[in-house]
């Protein structure tokens, strides 16, 4: 059994997700952007292959011989600035150029300063890469607050003189291209200062900065900042699109990847035993075309099964099984009330399933209600749930006979065995 990995996509040769046209759309676009610099903002939701998408980015770039920096703001996140700690990795990046070691550093020192004024005290030193030591950062601190008038003059000039470092790092013609993956799993807070950041200290540089979210994300992000303000706002403003319009000047949202393209990529994967046209059906069905969540589900689904064959000795499952056990699988990642409910009551997956079979066939609305009465009141909430009901009661060779109770519970425990118990969460992480 070979478990997928969530690593994203690092070349074009292992493109499966068939990310390159976009990713060549995009580097068109930006090459010729005049003049800098410029804030791309790259969006999709959890799992849709964000990071995959800016490392084959990346890949291209480099090709070209673009100078890249990587940056991944959530691990710093709760431990410093993180619109600081982006600084100095740019900065430390700097200071290894022959020539902009003395620069690089002048910089970070007013960086650091301005971390200070921020209240990151002396975790700046984290921040900092080790540009700046713990020790230097309190005389730093009292070396500014002697007065000296250059120290002040680097603070208040930032914005220029990291304009030019940037200009001869990259040279008079170059553009440093700034990869922010992984926005939205910082705090809003944190998230907020970021994109803040870029326009307070970064605004006439040489860079274009590439941030990876969620725009939903981005919209919560500008509603906890400003709350109050956006109470009796417009909808399209609450949504988070009049914020990005503010930060981001080229928004692109990441194409989405069809099921049947996921199908391909991850269809190697599967158990061997599993590879039939129902099984991908009731993926599709009750995943959607999610890569993260459907790698999750394939890792999860092949332990499971694998346990089930060891389990079950000379009698190895058979294809009814395999997708008993797929779709209760999907229903702990997806439907989580009605799997506590299936592991108090294995009998409630035939029953809610025939209650959809009889509600599907029912002549009339008095037949419809006296189903609707016969459902016991612990299935009462499920009545309305269609995508539930394309899972139990799917008709034709889509079906999946529902399991006797016995087969219920064993499948049930099989699953605490290899995703863990029940309260863990989904296998959407």
């Amino acid at each position: 059994m070979r478990p997928l990995t969530d690593n994203p996509i690092l070349d074009f040769a292992d493109d499966a997700f068939h990310f390159e046209p976009y990713v060549d759309v995009l580097h068109g676009a930006v090459e010729q952007a005049e003049p800098l610099p410029l804030t791309v903002g790259v969006f999709g939701s959890w799992g849709t292959g964000k990071s995959s998408f800016l490392r084959l980015w990346e890949r291209r770039l480099k090709d070209r011989d673009v100078r890249t920096i990587w940056f991944n703001p959530w691990k710093y996140d709760r431990k410093v600035e993180v619109w600081a700690a982006l600084l100095h990795t740019i900065l430390a990046e700097m200071e290894g150029e022959e020539g902009l070691k003395e620069k690089a550093l002048r910089l970070a020192k007013a960086a650091t300063w301005l971390s200070v004024r921020a209240g990151l005290g002396t975790a700046a030193t984290v921040a900092t890469g080790g540009m700046i030591k713990g020790g230097d950062v309190d005389s730093l601190l009292t070396e500014l607050s002697t007065g000296d008038a250059e120290q002040y003059r680097q603070i208040n000039r930032f914005e220029n003189d990291f304009r030019d470092a940037v200009r001869e790092f990259v040279g008079a013609e170059g553009r440093l291209v700034v990869f922010v993956d992984d926005l939205d799993r910082c705090t809003p807070d944190s998230a907020m200062t970021v994109l803040e950041s870029l326009k307070l200290f970064l605004g006439e540089s040489q860079c274009v900065f590439v941030l990876a979210l969620d725009l939903d994300v981005l919209a919560a992000v500008a509603t906890n900042k400003f709350g109050d303000a956006f109470r009796n706002a417009p909808a399209e403003v609450v949504s988070g699109l009049a914020y990005l319009d503010k930060i981001v000047q080229l928004p692109f949202f990441l194409p989405d990847v069809g099921f049947d393209t996921l199908r391909t990529a991850f269809a190697p994967w599967v158990h061997r035993q599993v590879d039939g046209p129902a099984f991908w059906r009731l993926l599709e069905r009750g995943l959607g075309a999610n890569p993260r969540r459907l790698k999750r589900f394939v890792n999860v689904f092949n332990m499971a099964l694998e346990v089930s064959i060891a389990q079950s000795g000379s009698t190895a499952p058979g294809p009814v099984f395999h997708l008993q056990l797929a779709a209760l699988l999907v229903i702990r990642s997806r439907h989580r009330e009605f799997f506590h409910v299936l592991a108090a009551e294995p009998t409630s997956w035939e029953r809610l399933a025939t209650y959809f079979r009889r509600m599907g066939d029912a002549a009339d609305s008095r037949e419809r209600d006296r189903y609707r009465s016969e459902l016991p009141d612990e299935l009462a909430d499920f009545r309305g749930d269609r995508a539930l009901e394309g899972l139990l009661a799917a008709g034709g060779a889509e079906a999946v006979p529902a399991p006797s109770a016995e087969t219920v519970r064993s499948m049930i425990s099989t699953l605490r065995a290899t995703a863990g118990p029940d309260d863990l969460g989904s296998t959407d992480g």
